[in-house]
């Protein structure tokens, strides 16, 4: 399964537009957060319509520039993985909105709410899973794990989630794709897993991952 992941597009529809043109034919989309810029639910509503018009699926999660009201919006849309679990094709999905706490005005969790978004969506997967097979399994998720590459700011700060990081520890899902961090744009591994931040698609940057019986993934700029 192709799939095309866009994070922090930070509403501009320009370079969705591009992104989307570049990427060509994909069997789904994931958008990862920070889909607006402290925009409203129908500016989150207009992106994802954008998206939509390439006609593959869209699944969605809100980002800590994003806010309760948009993540309800993409619920509402049928779009949102924030602590949901999908079967997707041969995919099982789930998903992490926000960040962990940082600044009062932007949307986030604690790590322990992060935490059980995770294991909520999880045990959703689990259950669809004794009906439609195992699954490779994704998550999509706007911060990144703590440590590694991906989620050190330009001070060299690690600001990634731990709750993430323990949640693949222990689940070893096979793709994670997160964002949050621009200047942590790249590929890490922990253990099995392969982690991939999409970068500023604000700025043109995203991914495209073959998902299979192997993960490979591209870094992209248009």
């Amino acid at each position: 399964m192709r799939l095309l992941a866009v994070t922090d597009l930070h509403d501009r529809p320009k370079a969705l537009e591009r992104i989307l043109a570049d990427a060509g034919n994909v069997d789904l989309i994931l958008l990862g957060g920070d889909i607006t810029n402290f925009g409203s639910p129908d500016d989150a509503e207009r992106l994802v319509g954008q998206a939509r018009l390439s006609g593959a699926p869209v699944l969605a999660v809100a980002g800590n520039c994003d806010s309760a009201a948009i993540d309800r919006r993409l619920v509402e849309m049928g779009v949102s993985l924030h602590g949901r679990g999908v079967v997707h094709g041969g995919l099982r999905l789930q998903g992490l909105s926000a960040m962990p706490p940082w600044r009062s005005s932007m949307y986030q969790f604690t790590e322990n709410e992060l935490a059980e978004f995770l294991r909520v969506g999880a045990e959703i997967l689990q259950k669809d899973a004794q009906l439609d097979g195992e699954g490779v399994h994704v998550v999509l998720s706007h911060p990144p794990p703590r440590g590694g590459r991906l989620d050190r700011t330009r001070l060299l700060k690690h600001v990634g989630s731990t709750a993430l990081r323990s949640f693949i520890a222990t689940a070893q899902p096979s793709l994670v794709v997160c964002g949050h961090i621009h200047e942590g744009r790249g590929i890490d591994h922990f253990g099995p897993t392969t982690v991939v931040n999409c970068g500023l698609a604000a700025s043109g940057y995203y991914a495209l991952a073959e998902v299979g019986e192997e993960v490979k993934v591209e870094l992209r700029r248009v």
